[in-house]
Order: structure tokens, then C-alpha cells, then sequence
């Protein structure tokens, strides 16, 4: 005969199936709130002022004074409203914020700086219809993009973050203000810096410019919290521009390689970096100039297939913008890299020499269709010289056109 417990009341088996759940609640809430921290809402920089990396040679070889006056004369800013703010911002770049061309109708470097940074300098350029080029979205301060408004796009910005990283390169300072159409809402390059890093995630299509503007702006603080809580750190930045295919990128991959060498760069000071993360950087680079060897062509050019070796001196579709826009590119990052992992000096001059002569020679129409990657060439000569490009053309003028007289 089995003898059975008094049946449970009500009460007692609501208390068994509720509080059990609770108690699990509470702790969790505990344990988010004594364990997780909330995520910051402000990153903030070490200091105001970004880092500035010089170009590291002096080969005369690669271009003589006269060849960079000439190649400089023919990558002034343009005015021509196709493109105008991607033009600007190669412009910037290039010329940096001194140059002042006194010609009456060609912007001064400060000029093209403001256009960033003042909505009136803007409209002067881009025109009154334009939209303005800075609003607050639902994650701050933003940038208007090349897809967001298809009738607009001349005016709009090409790249993520690619106007924060030219700021950062012509030392503009994270409180310099930037006047936006309505007063009430100016905000400053801090600001812009800190909603931009906010949004950040390493699923996203470009994140290049962005590893700039971390180099120069943020690093060596190492990390940061995007505003999905996910936690961003330099060995995380480093993997993702380092494990892609190489020619997989804006710019056919390279400027992959410009974020890998500023951020190398920028630690020669801050000495931040892992010694195996800075192992891993220099062997990329490394791998990536020897390649360069293998795939010049004899005439000094590197194509679209230059990861593919030896095999991409048979490359017999290459267009002239491709040979400019590559070997343009590939100068620069190498004018900033370590003695350690530089190719021969003769394959930088014979890029170089391909450049002059290319640039001098090309039609007009043809340099202004596609200002902005050509400047990456005039860029790269000057970067060679170890000269400002403007120091450089100011030298070439006449006495009188070069003081304004």
C-alpha cells in the first residue's frame, strides 16, 4: 500500500515556479551591472592634434625639380563642379592647406579645407541647391554619402570617413568647429571623430579610411566600443586589413596597404603595438614589395594584377587610368614604409620616371576626368623628394607669378 504526501496548495507551487525565474533575472541584471560595463558614449583621443608622418626618402631620381613643376602645374585644384567635393578632397591632400595658387580663380589650400568645415564655403563651390555635405542621423553627426542622394552625387563624399582622414593629414585639430547650415547644430572634428568610430564594425564594406583616421587620430589607445557594444582593437584592425585578398578594396586593394604603414608609422612613437602584430605588418609589407618587383613591367607600371606576379607583366588590358591609379598608389604607401621592406631603389625610379612622363603628356581631358586618383601620382613624386608639393611648384613659378606680383 503506497501512502501518498498531502497534495501541494495553490500557493506553493506558484512559489515554486515563480520565484526560481526571478531570482535568475535579478542575478543577471546583477551581473551586467557589476560585471559588464555600460558602453561609453564618448571615445576620447589622447590628443587633440593628429600624428604626423613624413615621407621617409630623398631620391632625387625619381623625379627632377623642372618634372615636378611640370606634373604639379597640371594637378592644380579644378573648380568643374563634376566631382567637386572628391576633387576637393584629393586636392586637400595634395596641396595641403598653405598653398595659394594667386590666380584669382583656383582655390587656396585653406580654401579647400574649409569647404569641409564651413557650409558657406561649400555652397560657394558645390552650389546653393546642394544638400548640405554634414547632418546628425539617428548616430550623430554623419557624412552624406555618394548612394544617398543619386542627383547630389558630385557633391557628396565617396568613401566612409575619407574627409575625416584628409582632415587628419593636413593636421586639422579635433576641436577646429565645422559650421554647419544651421548655426544650432555646429559641431567640431571631435565630434565627427567620435560618431564615425561609434559606427564602426569590421562587417562593413570599407573601413580603410577609418583605419587612418584611427592612426592618426586615436592610436596608441588601443581600443574602443562601437555603439553595438562590440569592442574594436588595433590586433582586430590590423587582421582584417591584412587578411583579404590583396587586390580586394577600394583603389584595388591599396589603400589597405596606406592604413597599415601610417598605423606602423605611428607607432615608431607610441611603440603600442604587439611585437607579433608588428611582426605580422612588416611581413605584408614585405610580401607585397616583392611582388611589386616580380609584376613591374618593363616600362616602370604596375596593373590591376600585380598580386599575380610575374604573370601580370603580360597584362595587355590594363587601361592608362588603371596604370596610374595602381602605380600612383603604390608609390605612396612605399615612400612611407621601413628601410627593411623596400624594393630595389631602381624599381621606385622606374615608376617614378613612368609617372613624369605620363602625366606630362597625357590630354588635358583625360587628367581633370579623373583628377582625384592622378593627384595620388603627383603625390607619391613629391613624397619621394621628401618636398610639399606646394614648396615644390611655388619653386618652379617665375619670381613675379610666385610672389603675386
Amino acid at each position: 500500500m503506497t501512502t501518498c504526501a498531502p497534495a501541494a496548495t495553490l500557493g506553493q507551487r506558484l512559489t515554486q515556479f515563480i520565484i526560481p525565474p526571478a531570482l535568475l533575472l535579478v542575478a543577471l541584471v546583477g551581473y551586467r551591472y557589476a560585471i559588464v560595463r555600460p558602453v561609453a558614449t564618448r571615445i576620447q583621443p589622447p590628443q587633440a592634434t593628429p600624428c604626423v608622418i613624413a615621407p621617409r626618402f630623398v631620391e632625387p631620381r625619381v623625379a627632377t625639380d623642372e618634372q615636378l613643376t611640370a606634373v604639379l602645374n597640371r594637378v592644380k585644384p579644378p573648380t568643374d563642379k563634376e566631382q567637386m567635393t572628391n576633387n576637393f578632397v584629393h586636392a586637400l591632400r595634395l596641396w595641403g592647406t598653405t598653398a595659394d595658387f594667386q590666380d584669382g580663380k583656383t582655390p587656396s589650400g585653406e580654401e579647400l579645407r574649409q569647404y569641409f568645415l564651413d557650409d558657406k564655403v561649400f555652397r560657394k563651390y558645390a552650389g546653393e541647391k546642394a544638400p548640405p555635405l554634414f547632418y546628425y542621423g539617428r548616430d550623430g553627426l554623419d557624412v552624406r554619402s555618394f548612394d544617398e542622394q543619386p542627383d547630389h552625387r558630385a557633391s557628396s563624399s565617396y568613401h566612409i570617413d575619407d574627409l575625416l582622414a584628409t582632415l587628419a593629414e593636413t593636421g586639422t585639430s579635433l576641436d577646429t568647429p565645422i559650421l554647419l547650415r544651421d548655426p544650432k547644430d555646429n559641431a567640431t572634428v571631435g565630434e565627427l571623430l567620435n560618431d564615425s568610430l561609434r559606427r564602426f564594425h569590421l562587417e562593413r564594406h570599407e573601413y580603410e579610411w577609418t583605419s587612418i583616421v584611427y592612426a592618426r587620430y586615436v592610436f596608441p589607445l588601443r581600443q574602443w566600443k562601437n555603439k553595438f557594444g562590440s569592442r574594436i582593437d588595433t590586433n582586430m584592425l590590423v587582421k582584417e586589413l591584412i587578411d583579404k585578398p590583396l587586390d580586394v578594396g577600394p583603389c584595388n586593394g591599396l589603400h589597405r596597404l596606406e592604413a597599415l604603414v601610417v598605423l606602423y608609422r605611428a607607432d615608431e612613437e607610441a611603440k603600442a603595438l604587439q611585437p607579433r602584430t608588428k611582426r605580422a605588418v612588416l611581413q605584408h609589407m614585405k610580401r607585397c614589395a616583392d611582388l611589386l618587383v616580380s609584376s613591374q613591367h618593363p616600362e616602370g607600371y604596375w596593373t590591376r594584377t600585380w598580386p599575380s606576379g610575374p604573370g601580370s607583366q603580360a597584362d595587355k588590358k590594363a587601361s592608362l587610368h588603371d596604370k596610374l591609379l595602381v602605380t600612383g598608389h603604390q608609390l605612396e604607401w612605399l615612400a612611407l614604409a621601413p628601410d627593411e621592406i623596400q624594393p630595389p631603389r631602381e624599381t621606385i625610379v622606374r615608376a617614378g620616371q613612368w609617372l613624369v612622363h605620363t602625366l606630362t603628356e597625357m590630354d588635358e581631358k583625360e587628367l581633370l576626368s579623373a583628377y582625384g586618383p592622378y593627384t595620388h601620382a603627383a603625390r607619391a613624386l613629391c613624397m619621394w623628394r621628401s618636398i610639399d608639393p606646394y614648396t615644390a611648384w611655388k619653386a618652379g613659378q617665375p619670381v613675379e607669378k610666385a610672389t603675386g606680383n
